[in-house]
């Protein structure tokens, strides 16, 4: 049965917690690694109608930490340790992904699904927090399995360079193997030396989805024990950087046309609009709080600024600089968060994956 262990390494696969924001607090918050899993529960952030429908589930895996500031001590008037006792006392464990979902690599970052939600085009990283190192993965393949096999690497996030995707190389070679005792082999008899034709696979991979890559990968491969080699390569992706906000095209429009094609994607309970121009064609989005993101995008030259969050001294200064905001709230620029992580765990797990509803606290 899957473990605490097994969940996080599914979520570290795709979601890298070591891209997490140093002020964060992601991965087990609650639990023990090593307690095994029969069904989980993801929402957005811990509150009690949340756990109240997940009852009964093994682990809850959120966006947002309930652990995020120092408890002095587990008063149940404090909100956040009553929450926590709840956990603890339902024998429940909690893993949060938060900034490691937004610095995931292109394209499962959460900033890449609200760009498609609102219809970006030609979209890109603003204002990376790093670039995208990369490896290489190479595997051996029976020659009737190799389209399988580069597709589900490919599908995984694999074989990208630059304006360029399902790349890779291959070459033939013969593959020798001795299956022993216990083995349950594809081809060839326990205890005989085979020879196989195979072909060799390579492909470049971001650093960052190496792992859920290769875990598709041997979900494709019909070998019992997978031959397969992960190079880290000094050359890095120029053309791709990671970080949560980003920045893209529409088709010209006016502000008012643009804002009411993304109220109607993310359906916010309300819309605050800061108008500094008419027309849009280049959209800045972060999910979450945009105000940070304001001086660059600016400076990238956007119309119009998608985010949560803007507070009156953020709207004055993205006015003086010629940028309009679109504030939709918080959460509903987050609002694909619960499905980004649930498919992750759903595929790799094979666990029973209970999702919750997103709850916007603005009406």
């Amino acid at each position: 049965m899957p473990t605490i262990s097994t969940l996080l390494n599914a979520l570290d696969a795709r979601f890298p917690f070591a891209r997490a924001e140093s002020w964060d607090k992601t991965g087990l918050q609650i639990g023990d690694a090593r307690a095994e899993v029969a069904s989980v529960f993801v929402a957005y952030e811990i509150t009690d109608a949340v756990l109240d429908a997940a009852s009964g589930a093994d682990c809850l895996v959120v966006y947002h930490p309930l652990l995020f500031r120092p408890l002095e001590n587990l008063d149940f008037k404090n909100h956040t340790a009553r929450l926590a006792a709840r956990i603890l006392g339902a024998g429940q464990h909690l893993i949060a992904v938060h900034t490691a979902l937004d610095g995931a690599a292109t394209p499962h970052a959460l900033g890449d699904a609200l760009a498609a939600s609102i219809g970006l085009e030609n979209v890109s990283v603003l204002s990376p927090s790093g670039r995208e190192k990369l490896v290489k993965i190479g595997v051996y393949v029976p020659a009737e399995h190799v389209e399988k096999v580069s597709q589900a690497m490919w599908q995984a996030g694999a074989g990208k360079i630059g304006q360029y995707d399902e790349a890779s190389f291959r070459f033939d070679g013969l593959g020798t193997f001795r299956p022993l005792e216990g083995a349950a082999p594809y081809s060839g008899e326990v205890g005989v030396r085979s020879e196989d034709r195979e072909v060799r696979v390579d492909v470049i991979a971001p650093e960052g989805n190496w792992k859920g890559v290769v875990v598709a990968m041997k979900a494709a491969h019909p070998y019992e024990e997978v031959a397969y080699d992960v190079t880290a390569l000094l050359n890095g992706d120029d053309n791709q950087g990671y970080g949560p906000a980003r920045i893209g095209e529409v088709s010209a429009q006016t502000l008012d046309a643009f804002a009411a094609s993304v109220e109607a994607a993310v359906a916010p309970p309300n819309l605050r609009l800061v108008r500094a121009g008419n027309e849009v064609s280049k959209v800045v989005c972060s999910p979450g709080a945009g105000a940070s993101f304001i001086t660059a995008a600016a400076r990238a030259g956007a119309d119009v600024l998608v985010c949560g969050d803007i507070k009156h001294h953020d709207a004055l200064q993205a006015k003086a600089l010629g940028l309009s905001v679109v504030d939709v709230t918080h959460a509903a620029t987050e609002r694909a968060t619960i499905p980004l992580i649930a498919e992750v765990l759903e595929a790799v797990t094979g666990l029973d994956v209970r999702r919750g509803t997103l709850e916007n606290p603005f009406s």
